[in-house]
C-alpha cells in the first residue's frame, strides 16, 4: 500500500466528515494523558470517548496504554487503527484495524468499519466483501447497509445500492448517513424528483448533511417563507464552488416569485453574482450577515426540494465577466496564435488518495494524443500544473500550450477567460461551471462512476445540454 501523505491543514479531513482537517482530526490538542495504572478495558473505554470527541492524539495515547497492558487486545488494536486512518495514516492504520476485527470475528461493527476504510481508499471489492460479511453477522446493522449502498453505487450497481440503503432506512429511519445516501443513489439513477426530499433532509434545522464543513450555529428554513410583506431571502452557499454554481440555477426561480435575494458564502462568487443580477447583495462566509432572520435563511442545496422542482432542469445561471478582465484575457489569447482557441485541463480535485477527496483525471499525454492533429491555439487552465504534465501533453499533441493556469487563483480572471476561449476540453471542475455560466460550448470528460449531474449513460446531460460528453469505460479507461 502506498504511503499516504499527511493532509494539509485546509484540506478536507481524510475521515470523510466533510470538515477541514484543521477543524476535525487535525485539531491541535493539549498534551496527551497519562495512562499509567489504568487497566486495558478502562483505557479502551477512555480512548473510545476521546475518539468520539475527535481528540485523536488523546485517543491514541489511551489505546497505546491498553496495548501496553494487553498487546493482543482486539478493541485497542482496531480502534487505534481506525484513529490512525482518521488522521490520514492508512498504511499503518488499516492493518491494525483489520487485525482487531480478525481477533473478534463476530463483531459486525468492527468488520463494517474495515469496509468503510476500504471504501475511503477506493478499494471497492474489499469494501463490498467486508460490508456484506458484517451484514451476514448482523442483518439489522443499518450503518453497514448504508455503507454498502455507497460502495455498490460507485461499483456501478445503483439498483442494488438502492435496495441496501432502503433496507437501512427500514431498520433506522432517522439514520442521517442513510438519508443522504438514499438521495445520492436516487440522483445517480436519474430519479431526481424522488431524491430532492432526502437531499434536503436533516435531523434538525442546524444540520446540513450535504456539507458539514460549513460552520453553522443557525437554524435554516425548512419551508419557503412568505414573500409578503418581506421579500428578502438569504441564500447560504455550501459544498464547493462548482456545487454552489450548479445549485444556484434554482435561484432565478425564486426571484421570479418576487424574492429579493442575497448571497452568504464564498467571497470569490459574491461580486460576480451581484454584477450578473443573481442577487442584490453578498456577504462573505466568515461573517454573519446583518439582520439575519433564520426563517428567511436557506441552504442553496435545499432549493430543489423547497421549490418542488421535481424532474425540471432549469438552465445554469448566466454570469457576466468583468469587461476589463475579459479584454485583457482576449488579448493574451489572441497574441498566442490563430483561432480557434481551446482551453484544456486534465485533472480536478485534490491529489490525495481516498474517496474522501474528489478526484477526476486523465493522463495529460492521453489527452494530448486525443487532440493531435487539431489545429488550434491551446490554453492550459489546469490548476497548479506540474512541468512534466505540460511536457507530456505537448509531446503527445505536437504543439505548445499557452499557460494561463494562474487564472485559477482569481475566479474573476477565470470567468473572463472562460468567456473568451472558443472551446474547452477537460474533466469537470469549477471552470466547467463557469463555462456553462457564460453560455460557451465545452467537451467534458466524464470518469466512471459518473457524478450524478452527468447522468449514467446519456449522450448529453439534461443539466448541461450544450456540452458534449466523453465517458470513461467502467474499467476506468479513456480509450
Amino acid at each position: 500500500m502506498a504511503n499516504i501523505p499527511s493532509p494539509r491543514r485546509n484540506d478536507p479531513c481524510p475521515c470523510g466528515s466533510g470538515l477541514r482537517f484543521k477543524a476535525c482530526h487535525g485539531k491541535l490538542e493539549p498534551a496527551t494523558v497519562s495512562t499509567s495504572g489504568v487497566g486495558a478495558q478502562d483505557a479502551v473505554r477512555n480512548g473510545v470517548a476521546a475518539m468520539n470527541g475527535r481528540r485523536l492524539d488523546e485517543a491514541l495515547a489511551w489505546f497505546d496504554g491498553a496495548l501496553a497492558a494487553a498487546p493482543a487486545d482486539a478493541a485497542a488494536l482496531h480502534y487505534k487503527g481506525y484513529v490512525l486512518c482518521q488522521k490520514g495514516n492508512f498504511e499503518a492504520g488499516l492493518p491494525l484495524l483489520a487485525q482487531g476485527a480478525a481477533l473478534s470475528p463476530g463483531n459486525a461493527e468492527f468488520i463494517n468499519r474495515v469496509g468503510v476504510i476500504h471504501y475511503v481508499l477506493a478499494d471497492l471489492p474489499a469494501a463490498i466483501d467486508a460490508l456484506e460479511r458484517a451484514i451476514a453477522i448482523a442483518p439489522r446493522l443499518a450503518d453497514a447497509h448504508s455503507n454498502l449502498a455507497l460502495a455498490l453505487r460507485d461499483a456501478g450497481e445503483p439498483e442494488r445500492a438502492l435496495g441496501e440503503v432502503r433496507r437501512a432506512l427500514e431498520i433506522q429511519p432517522d439514520l442521517p448517513p442513510a438519508r443522504i445516501n438514499h438521495a445520492m443513489v436516487l440522483l445517480a439513477l436519474g430519479r431526481f424528483a424522488e431524491a430532492w426530499p432526502d437531499f434536503a433532509w436533516r435531523p434538525d434545522p442546524q444540520v446540513n448533511l450535504r456539507d458539514p464543513a460549513v460552520p453553522n450555529a443557525l437554524p435554516h428554513a425548512s419551508q419557503l417563507p412568505s414573500l409578503t410583506p418581506d421579500p428578502s431571502i438569504t441564500l447560504h452557499g455550501e459544498q464547493g464552488l462548482g456545487d454552489t454554481l450548479f445549485l444556484l440555477r434554482f435561484a432565478p426561480l425564486l426571484a421570479q416569485r418576487g424574492a429579493r435575494l442575497r448571497f452568504w458564502g464564498d467571497a470569490r462568487l459574491g461580486p460576480m453574482l451581484v454584477r450578473s443580477g443573481i442577487v442584490t447583495e453578498w456577504h462573505a462566509s466568515d461573517r454573519e450577515p446583518p439582520a439575519l432572520d433564520p426563517a428567511r435563511l436557506i441552504w442553496i442545496g435545499d432549493l430543489p426540494h423547497l421549490l418542488r422542482a421535481g424532474d425540471a432542469f432549469p438552465p445554469t445561471i448566466s454570469l457576466v465577466a468583468d469587461e476589463t478582465r475579459r479584454q485583457r484575457m482576449a488579448s493574451r489569447v489572441a497574441g498566442a496564435g490563430p483561432s480557434p482557441s481551446i482551453a484544456v485541463t486534465w485533472r480536478a480535485g485534490l491529489e490525495r488518495r481516498g474517496k474522501a477527496v474528489l478526484s477526476k483525471s486523465i493522463e495529460p499525454a492521453l489527452l494530448g494524443e486525443a487532440l493531435r492533429g487539431v489545429r488550434a491555439t491551446f490554453v492550459c487552465v489546469q490548476r497548479k500544473p506540474r512541468a512534466e504534465e505540460i511536457e507530456a501533453w505537448q509531446a503527445a499533441q505536437g504543439t505548445s500550450l499557452l499557460d494561463l493556469s494562474a487564472a485559477n487563483e482569481d475566479l474573476e480572471d477565470m470567468l473572463a477567460l472562460m468567456s473568451v476561449v472558443d472551446d474547452y476540453v477537460g474533466v469537470s471542475n469549477t471552470n466547467t461551471h463557469l463555462r456553462a455560466a457564460v453560455a460557451r460550448p465545452a467537451r467534458v470528460l466524464v470518469p466512471w462512476p459518473p457524478e450524478w449531474r452527468w447522468t449514467r449513460d446519456r449522450a448529453r446531460s439534461p443539466w448541461f445540454p450544450d456540452f458534449a460528453l466523453y465517458r470513461a469505460s467502467k474499467a476506468g479507461g479513456w480509450g
